[in-house]
């Protein structure tokens, strides 16, 4: 028996979920959809709202700054702009100098040669 879903939906119709990730050199995002909500409405699309606070306003986004912060002992903290807060507070209080912070940082990923260093 032919099946009416086009190819690329025939596919993909026993998935619950479907995601997307936008890992960008200077911002990074993500949405995604539930197959019941597709079926519903095609265009609903989940997003996360990231946010900033910058003194008395908040900025909200659906993409936040490609950045990663590390503690002194290398272990994963924060991402985006939770680690852009963090490591700030921390130059401030200058209690940064162990910490390893990463910005801008995705072209870097497209080298052959590894920099040890």
């Amino acid at each position: 028996m032919a099946s009416a879903l086009p190819v690329s939906l025939q596919a993909t119709k026993d998935r619950l979920q479907v995601a997307a990730i936008d890992f960008g050199t200077t911002y990074s995002g993500y949405a995604f959809s539930f197959r019941t909500d597709f079926l519903e409405n095609p265009l609903k699309i989940l997003t996360n709202k990231w946010e900033s606070q910058g003194g008395s306003a908040t900025l909200v986004s659906m993409k936040t700054p490609s950045c990663v912060l590390f503690s002194p002992d290398g272990k994963f903290d924060s991402f985006g702009y939770d680690a852009e807060e963090k490591y700030l507070t921390l130059a401030m209080d200058e209690q940064h100098t162990r910490w390893f912070y990463f910005k801008n940082f995705k072209m870097l990923l497209y080298e052959n040669k590894v920099n040890t260093e």
